[in-house]
């Protein structure tokens, strides 16, 4: 095999593994972003999203996810396609069981932000401003529609 063969094979190989690794749950739309501040690092720390909506509490721990609190120090969360149009925020928690989802007897970590995540069914349904599908408010009337970073969470 000559060089140029040998480094195409590797690349190929390179991005099967990478595919591989979004297929085990790594983020692959990466919603939402944000940096975890303050959280112990013996702790088992998963993300969700929650919320109250038309009488139906809502949580949602199943998305992929990459944390990193030690080299880059945040987080990328896949947000959900099939939990109800309302108003979510994304928790930070200790998953008690290891079984990835938030249950009742696992302890959030992170303080509200007072950022809210925005499910839309159509344009400015909830808040003016807001477009179909995902965004991000800041409680000032702010709206993201597009990049929703900065979400950021600290611990209590």
């Amino acid at each position: 095999m000559n060089r140029s063969a040998h480094l195409i094979a590797i690349a190929a190989l390179g991005t099967l593994t990478l595919n591989a690794c979004t297929l085990a749950g790594n983020p692959v739309r990466k919603d939402v972003t944000g940096q975890l501040r303050g959280f112990a690092a013996e702790q088992n720390i998963r993300l969700a999203i929650v919320g109250y909506n038309n009488g139906q509490y809502t949580s949602d721990g199943t998305q992929g996810q990459i944390i990193d609190r030690f080299l880059t120090g945040g987080y990328s969360l896949d947000l959900p396609t099939n939990v109800p149009y309302g108003y979510y925020r994304v928790v930070a928690f200790r998953d008690a069981n290891n079984n990835s989802r938030y249950d009742a007897g696992d302890t959030v970590l992170s303080k509200d932000n007072g950022k809210r995540l925005i499910l839309a069914q159509r344009d400015n349904q909830f808040l003016a401003g807001t477009k179909t599908g995902w965004n991000l408010t800041d409680g000032q009337g702010n709206v993201q529609t597009i990049l929703l970073n900065n979400y950021d969470l600290d611990a209590q």
